[in-house]
């Protein structure tokens, strides 16, 4: 403080912010925000190919949008699907929209695999070829003389057996009407037309999810003034409605938090000046943040948003803490000020500094964004008030005694004196009440909970997916081998298995590779199964002289069989063919093994699926149970760490206060925290891994109330004016008032979040804070005691 000249140290502070507004200028002319779910949660802990698995499962959810146009005949229903194309093309926010069925791409499929049609074989003809073969036979002439025989027969020129037709009709086994080329399902009382949509971008900005729920309301609104209705779902209307809940809660907190400190500092100071200041404090290390955090992520997540506007009510403490000291003193001095409360502010920051810490050890991006985001704000405040706040202060002096700083001096003044004379029955009853919360506190650690859909969008998604039963679950198993024909026959023996689940009704559908394309084994083995049971026993020729085929028809089709011997399809050439979905589940094949996905629909017995992972090559994979599980073990994790922190803090001010102030600073946020943690116990709140962190913020900034407490009584020692004291102890009174009230409201509001991770977060720091305001003022007693002074 001997070489602090305020006006150097403001330039250095305007050169500083100037150097972070030229960096930002480049970071946030790019798209820098990021509304994804996914981006939140953290990179498998398993084996690479599980993580890969996991973002290859789920490329098709995150850009698929599934409409249903209902009416009460078909016809309404496909001319409300006509009209709603129209608008989504208008949109210009799909790569793809279906309405009919794209028959080019099927023929072009049947034209790819045909010659190869003695080797591709469905599983059910391989069954009746192995038990029966004049069963497929007969079956062919039922087809042919019942009302099908239009369609059937057309293939029956170059595929007489019709072996093609029924492995190409196998390729898609849940069977849909068509009408006019468009898919038609019906419930009890509606026809509803189905409309596929894939959004140009996986990675939506905040502008293109705006622009979708909007296309979504209107589009609804028009269906509906029409006479028809409208159901919408898909993973990116979920992140369009979680990002618009998450802009409207980062509107709610910040107006919220900013209109409560200006009605606040109004209120005490009767100046604009410290309102401006704190503001100046405030916009400076948000923007610092926010361009620091897009520098170094590339792109943050809008729910980082959410907690930092929360850092309103924190990172005003420093300048609070400041502008108060100007009713502690009759000639007051900025410079003086700082002189004075620079240790107070200096271990307040390297508390809360050490607090995000334990959020950057964090496995979740989300987390990690939060702890550097909350960390560079606070620290950029920090600096703000320290280096720019002498300078702009200067000629400031209050000349009033706000009623805050009188009911503020009144409280530190009695409530201690009332809290310690009463401690009879209180420490009991705080025990009582701490040990029944703690009794009563449950852990959640449901990764579900991070995302709060509405019911109605809820309510629209399982309908959709009563009337179309192809939605994929969460859960899949993934599938590997030594090599190719290994992995062929591990996934066989899965398929067998899931097929027996199908038949009890603990699964509704499956797909594996597999199941469409053998190996080639396994054409081998067709081939010469179709050889055995139909060619070289005659009853080919007798069955096509029986539907009336000319001996050149007959000759013909013997000799395509006989050139086809050595015939086969490889992987490659096959999923060239195939849809999307199919060309999904390949993973590739490497020098140690190859790997596949097995999707599911329906599941009605997770136990009974588990179970198979103990299948060769089969590992079961359930992103739910695998990231709560995550959350489990961190919860832990961070439960030793919050220890740590606890004790890392009580160690440095042993060193610097003894270790009796150190404990008696410290039991401040150690009561706060045990209170919060009660509070969560008696109303049922959520108990997880973030309500950790959220006491990590507890400790910081019950430490900051108690240090400074600490610091005000300390200071009666050695100054030899008693008014001056008293003075001292009601600015500090009031400072730690304000700034208490101020985070109050910041993280207060967060408990009004319709996500119950961030209500849970906002209500465990409510908690402790407010725990921490009430205790805080003993600090300065306990001290006296220890002296042997009066209270």
């Amino acid at each position: 403080m001997n070489v602090y000249h305020p006006k150097i140290t403001a330039w250095l502070w305007l050169t500083m912010m100037l150097i972070i507004g030229v960096l930002g200028s480049q970071a946030l002319s790019k798209d820098w925000l990021e509304t994804g779910f996914l981006a939140l949660l953290p990179a498998s802990e398993q084996q690479p190919e599980i993580a890969k698995a996991i973002q290859q499962h789920n490329e098709l959810l995150n850009r698929k949008v599934i409409w249903l146009t209902g009416a009460a005949s078909s016809k309404d229903a496909i001319s409300h699907a006509r009209q709603l194309k129209q608008q989504l093309e208008q949109s210009k926010l799909f790569a793809s929209i279906v309405l009919e069925m794209p028959q080019q791409n099927m023929v072009k499929q049947y034209q790819q695999l045909f010659p190869y049609r003695y080797q591709l074989l469905d599983a059910q003809t391989q069954l009746t070829l192995n038990s029966n073969p004049k069963d497929l036979l007969g079956q062919n002439l039922q087809t042919l003389y019942s009302p099908m025989a239009q369609m059937t027969s057309a293939d029956l020129e170059h595929d007489p057996l019709l072996i093609f037709s029924r492995y190409f009709n196998a390729q898609n086994p849940i069977k849909l009407t068509l009408e006019q080329g468009i898919v038609v399902l019906h419930d009890a009382d509606k026809y509803w037309a189905l409309l596929l949509t894939d959004l140009e971008d996986a990675h939506l900005q905040l502008d293109k999810l705006e622009t979708l729920l909007a296309l979504v309301k209107t589009t609804t609104t028009q269906v509906q003034t029409a006479g028809g209705e409208l159901m919408v779902t898909g993973m990116p209307l979920f992140t369009a409605q979680g990002s618009d809940s998450a802009k409207q809660e980062i509107s709610t907190v910040g107006v919220g938090s900013s209109v409560g400190i200006i009605i606040l500092l109004m209120l005490t100071f009767r100046s604009v000046r410290p309102l401006l200041l704190s503001f100046l404090a405030i916009g400076s290390g948000l923007f610092a943040a926010l361009v620091i955090s897009v520098l170094v992520f590339g792109k943050i997540h809008i729910i980082t948003l959410v907690f930092g506007a929360s850092l309103i009510g924190v990172a005003d403490d420093y300048a609070l803490h400041f502008v108060c000291d100007s009713f502690g003193a009759k000639n007051w001095q900025p410079r003086q000020s700082l002189r004075y409360i620079f240790p107070g502010l200096l271990i307040g920051l390297l508390t809360n500094l050490l607090s995000y810490a334990g959020l950057v050890f964090s496995p979740f991006p989300g987390l990690q964004e939060v702890a550097l985001f909350s960390a560079i704000g606070l620290l950029f405040a920090w600096l703000t008030v320290v280096l720019l706040f002498p300078l702009l202060l200067t000629g400031f002096k209050p000349d009033h005694k706000p009623i805050i700083l009188k009911v503020a001096n009144y409280w530190q003044q009695h409530w201690p004196v009332w809290l310690l004379k009463n401690r009879r029955w209180i420490c009991p009853l705080a025990v009582v009440f701490i040990a029944g919360g703690l009794w009563q506190l449950t852990p959640r650690d449901d990764v579900r909970l991070l995302q709060s859909a509405p019911a109605e969008l809820l309510k629209t998604a399982d309908k959709i997916k009563q009337l179309l039963p192809v939605s994929q679950e969460n859960q899949f198993f993934l599938v590997s081998g030594a090599n190719l024909n290994d992995w062929h026959h591990n996934e066989q023996q899965l398929l067998e298995h899931l097929k027996s689940l199908t038949q009890q009704h603990k699964l509704m559908a499956y797909q594996g590779l597999s199941n469409y394309w053998p190996d080639q084994h396994s054409q081998q083995q067709n081939y010469q199964l179709l050889h055995k049971t139909l060619y070289q026993s005659g009853l080919l020729k007798y069955y096509m002289t029986e539907l009336g085929f000319s001996k050149n028809a007959i000759t013909s089709e013997l000799k395509q069989f006989n050139d086809a011997k050595n015939k086969s399809i490889a992987l490659p050439e096959w999923l060239a063919t195939a849809d999307e979905a199919k060309q999904n589940l390949w993973l590739g094949c490497d020098a140690t093994h190859c790997l596949s996905l097995v999707s599911l629909t329906g599941i009605t017995d997770l136990s009974a699926l588990s179970s198979l992972q103990n299948l060769q090559g089969v590992a079961w994979v359930d992103q739910v149970e695998q990231l709560s599980s995550l959350f489990t073990r961190y919860r832990i994790r961070v439960s030793l760490l919050l220890i740590a922190a606890y004790l890392l803090v009580f160690t440095g001010f042993a060193l610097k206060f003894g270790w009796r102030n150190a404990l008696t600073i410290i039991s401040i946020p150690i009561i706060a925290t045990l209170v919060s943690l009660a509070m969560m116990g008696w109303f049922d709140q959520l108990f997880s891994l973030f309500n950790l962190f959220a006491l990590l913020l507890v400790l910081g900034i019950g430490v900051d109330d108690a240090i400074f407490f600490f610091m005000a009584y300390n200071s009666e020692q050695s100054s030899p004016s008693a008014t001056d004291n008293e003075d001292k102890r009601a600015s500090t009174s009031l400072a730690v008032t304000l700034s208490a009230l101020t985070t109050l409201l910041a993280f207060g509001l967060l408990a009004v979040s319709s996500t119950e991770i961030v209500h849970a977060f906002g209500f465990t720091v409510a908690a402790g804070i407010f725990t921490a305001l009430a205790c805080s003022p003993l600090v300065g007693h306990q001290v006296n005691l220890h002296d042997n002074r009066k209270v």
